[in-house]
């Protein structure tokens, strides 16, 4: 069965939360999971992750601070997830950048979104307890190391899994030589493989983020489906999603002026 789509209507928290006047925004978005398993999460609005990506036109200071008072209103805990300099500067080298530049272009990158977050969690105690999260500060824990193992396991064993990633790669790969000019033309095999590991390192926060933060449930938010996202939640593959993991599908019910 279809997922249902879920407006929700809000308002500002506190008095003090940032309007958006200068904000191409509204501060009310839908939000439809991927599954009807998902929808039932969300539905308790208990963990919410907020995916930012760089180098992506969407993700302005604007947008993010409109996500971030919607899910105030939505979730009880909120957390900020974003790449780390090694895996978000993969693309980049994949496109043609030395490893050098890529990381120095990608550390420049993220300090601009992490700045705009300090200057939004400053402005009020509302935002005091929501973190900014990377893919790296869990390296060292077992369970995120143990989902990285699955999902390598899978790779080497699921073909249909491992077409399905190497498909993502293509994808995202491919986003990124048009964001620098480039086409399809310029696509390589070796480039696909470069930017696997980007995804490798996002997939655990996608399977199991419950037993990676130790919160009861969670919803990862982004503003477009994962193309691996469906048949996950179908089944399909021999990597399994945790049962109270989510994902939702996010759109400003007000579009840019």
């Amino acid at each position: 069965m279809p997922a249902s789509e879920c407006l929700v209507q809000t308002k500002p928290l506190h008095s003090n939360q940032h309007e958006f006047h200068a904000s191409h925004y509204s501060n009310t978005f839908t939000i439809r999971g991927e599954s009807e398993c998902c929808e039932s999460i969300i539905a308790k609005g208990e963990h919410v992750f907020v995916g930012i990506s760089p180098f992506n036109s969407r993700f302005s200071k604007e947008y993010i601070r409109a996500v971030i008072n919607w899910s105030l209103v939505r979730f009880s805990q909120i957390d900020i997830l974003m790449p780390s300099v090694d895996e978000a500067s993969r693309l980049l080298v994949a496109t043609g950048y030395s490893e050098e530049k890529a990381k120095k272009k990608t550390q420049r990158e993220l300090r601009r979104h992490k700045r705009h977050l300090d200057e939004l969690f400053s402005s009020s105690l509302v935002y005091r307890n929501i973190r900014v999260i990377d893919f790296s500060d869990y390296l060292d824990s077992k369970p995120y190391d143990t989902l990285i193992k699955q999902v390598e396991k899978a790779f080497k064993e699921d073909d249909v899994f491992k077409q399905s990633c190497l498909n993502m790669s293509r994808q995202a790969l491919l986003g990124r030589l048009k964001g620098v000019g480039k086409g399809e033309a310029e696509l390589t095999d070796a480039g696909i493989q470069i930017a696997l590991p980007y995804i490798f390192a996002e997939l655990p926060f996608y399977l199991n983020t419950p037993q990676i933060l130790n919160v009861q449930s969670s919803t990862l938010i982004y503003h477009r489906p994962w193309p691996i996202g469906k048949d996950l939640y179908a089944g399909k593959y021999l990597l399994k999603i945790g049962e109270n993991q989510s994902y939702g599908v996010i759109q400003p019910t007000t579009t840019s002026r």
